[in-house]
């Protein structure tokens, strides 16, 4: 079987899907946001709602640092305890372009896992020790590809917003109902379907944000296998991890109603690998394919060299 790299136009296009999709899906949280708020509570309740979504987002984005020691007790790797991991990571935040490498935080979870977090002007990653162990520095280093997009992309970013907007949902909604069983609906002159409204905009919120991270693990995937030259690697690894502890942690929709994936933060491990090779082509292509990093005239990117992460 030949090596696969990336496709240009597949990823292009690939790209271009996950856009819109995030710019429909939020603009749609937003806008569930603000008529909730206004059903609650007319024209104050917009303004309450935009007032309440807007310090929450200024204030809700906690530094790297907080995170990984109070929020996953993680401990903090230097480069000289995994000096492999730090020159991939180094590598990769180059070839993604970021001001400066993230830092790296080890994991104290037993499954096989590594996570993105912190902010824009701080972010790390974590890893756990079973992750870094189980998989090939090859497999590694695509993982750490996917984290890397994250930042890259402002994933952080995106999925608090929507965060916000999903919370803000859910309080105007909960105001909104205490409102109408205090006062009564014909009090307020509220249509007798504005209960059931309310309570199902809190569920639509939360569905419409899950949809949207499972989006942008799409895209994370997809930057992944152009930044590693390498998307056979990605797909490796995931296959690799869901034979050590199943279909990642949430295990939902591995078995039971397809409508279980609704409540999923990441698509299955199946559907991963099926996006992976549409982007992908055989590295033998006929000439006048170019690699989906090359830019005339500087040469195409080579493969990320890999080598164990622990090594000196």
């Amino acid at each position: 079987m030949p090596r696969l790299m990336t496709d240009a136009g597949a990823l292009a296009r690939a790209r271009r899907r996950n856009r819109l999709e995030t710019a429909a899906t939020l603009g749609v949280l937003v806008l569930l946001a603000g008529g909730v708020g206004q059903l609650a509570a007319g024209v104050e309740g917009l303004v309450v709602g935009a007032a309440f979504a807007a310090s929450t987002l200024l204030f809700s984005a906690v530094p790297g640092e907080v995170l990984f020691r109070q929020g996953f007790g993680a401990v903090p790797l230097s480069p000289f305890q995994a000096p492999g991991l730090y020159a991939m990571v180094a590598e990769l935040s180059r070839r993604a372009g970021l001001p400066a490498a993230p830092r790296l935080w080890l994991l104290p979870q037993r499954p096989l896992q590594a996570v993105a977090g912190g902010t824009t002007s701080d972010p790390g990653i974590g890893v756990t020790r079973s992750l870094v162990e189980a998989l090939t520095p090859r497999e590694l280093a695509a993982v750490l590809a996917h984290e890397v997009s994250h930042i890259r992309h402002g994933d952080l970013f995106v999925l608090r917003l929507a965060t916000v907007a999903a919370t803000a949902t859910r309080a105007m909604a909960q105001a909104g109902l205490i409102v109408a069983l205090v006062v009564g609906l014909g009090a307020i002159g509220a249509h007798p379907l504005l209960p059931a409204l309310l309570i199902l905009s809190p569920l639509a919120a939360d569905l419409l944000t899950l949809s949207l991270s499972r989006s942008r693990e799409f895209l994370a995937d997809a930057e992944a296998a152009e930044l590693t030259g390498d998307p056979e690697a990605l797909a490796s690894a995931l296959a690799r991890i869901e034979r050590i502890q199943g279909d990642d942690f949430e295990r939902l929709a591995a078995r039971g109603p397809f409508w279980l994936r609704w409540f999923r933060t990441h698509p299955t491990v199946a559907q991963r690998i099926a996006a992976l090779a549409t982007i992908a082509r055989p590295l033998d292509q006929p000439f006048g394919w170019e690699p989906a990093w090359h830019t005339a005239p500087a040469p195409p990117r080579r493969r990320l060299i890999v080598r164990n992460p622990w090594a000196r």
